[in-house]
């Protein structure tokens, strides 16, 4: 009875986390107090009506993106006099605005992720663990973000019927938050390894591969090691030369026709894993279309997997840097202390 209930719980989360996704997206609830001064550009609706304070629903991070770019369009009129076009107004809506896109980027892949969670786990994939678990972090950093709202929201209204749900509504929030790092930590026993296998033959396919391959293969020498890092080195100056130089022109000149060519580069390649996916790891018990919707969440893990990686590296090479500047630092204070005639800092 238990389980049943925790997986219940676990197939409507996604959904919850889908519907906060669409609302950021589309439908976003506001507070407005008309005594705060700092919110009264909120009154600015076009209904020539004096709102009341209390929470209204105002257009989410997409109409908000389209009203900056459509101010950005204004104020960059080439018909507007030099001087009425403030570079450092410029600026800053230049920032707001990818500040937009790359939020709307994160809930698009938030709603995606929810899809995803509740595929894998609908239909027992071997990587159900891995993306409910990246779901539930995205739910909890949500749920601690959005306890300082409800506070701030309920301090700011000064009204009894305002205040009655801030309580009940932080409560939740708390419950929220001790919910996703339970299931975060005990998703994983959710089923058992015989239970959740399908798709499990893309796990071990790079075992499976290399069990395949000849001796003289594994034991390469020394001058054929050498070769494949010639040949390697040779090939990244051709692609560097051929392709990522042109693409770096046509991204500064010509940037909507180089977003679309690498939204047009990302889905080729996606169908292309797809497509492998559906052949080395497609189950006899699922249709068609429930294949693909599997293969397409493992095309996620993929992609999180390697955005993990990526931050990991970055990580470590600004960690190490940072080492390096403080252990640089130490050392020309070190010789400023024994050598007090000389300045480490102009001579070294």
């Amino acid at each position: 009875m238990k389980s049943r209930i925790k997986l219940t719980i676990t197939y409507i989360i996604p959904f919850v986390l889908l519907l906060v996704s669409g609302f950021q997206l589309f439908l976003q609830p506001t507070f407005l107090n008309t005594n705060d001064t700092s919110t009264m550009e909120a009154l600015l609706d076009g209904t020539a009506r004096e709102p009341i304070s209390g929470f209204y629903f105002q257009g989410g991070a997409i109409s908000q993106m389209f009203l900056t770019e459509n101010i950005l369009k204004e104020i960059e009129d080439p018909s507007l006099p030099n001087d009425s076009q403030p570079e450092e107004i410029k600026n800053r809506l230049g920032r707001v605005l990818l500040g937009q896109r790359l939020q709307i980027f994160f809930y698009v892949f938030l709603a995606v992720l929810s899809l995803t969670s509740f595929l894998s786990l609908y239909f027992r994939a071997f990587f159900y663990a891995f993306l409910n678990r990246i779901l539930y972090f995205f739910g909890f950093i949500h749920g601690l973000f959005s306890m300082p709202n409800i506070a701030l929201a309920g301090a700011s209204s000064g009204r009894a019927e305002d205040l009655f749900w801030v309580i009940p509504s932080l409560f939740l929030a708390f419950a929220w938050i001790i919910g996703m790092v339970y299931l975060m930590i005990t998703i994983g026993k959710l089923f058992s390894k015989d239970d959740a296998d399908r798709f499990h033959s893309l796990k071990n396919l790079r075992e499976d591969e290399s069990e395949f391959r000849s001796e003289s293969n594994r034991n390469n020498s020394f001058v054929t090691a050498l070769l494949h890092f010639l040949g390697i080195v040779a090939l990244g100056t051709l692609i560097g030369n051929i392709v990522y130089i042109p693409l770096f022109v046509l991204q500064k000149n010509y940037s909507e026709p180089f977003g679309i060519l690498i939204a047009g580069a990302v889905i080729a390649v996606s169908a292309f894993y797809i497509r492998n996916y559906l052949k080395f790891g497609k189950s006899p018990e699922l249709s068609t279309y429930q294949n693909l919707a599997l293969g397409i969440s493992y095309l996620q893990v993929r992609f999180i997997r390697i955005a993990l990686m990526i931050l990991l590296v970055l990580i470590l090479v600004i960690v190490f840097i940072l080492f390096l500047f403080n252990l640089l630092t130490i050392n020309f204070g070190i010789l400023e202390s024994l050598f007090p005639s000389i300045d480490s800092r102009q001579n070294l």
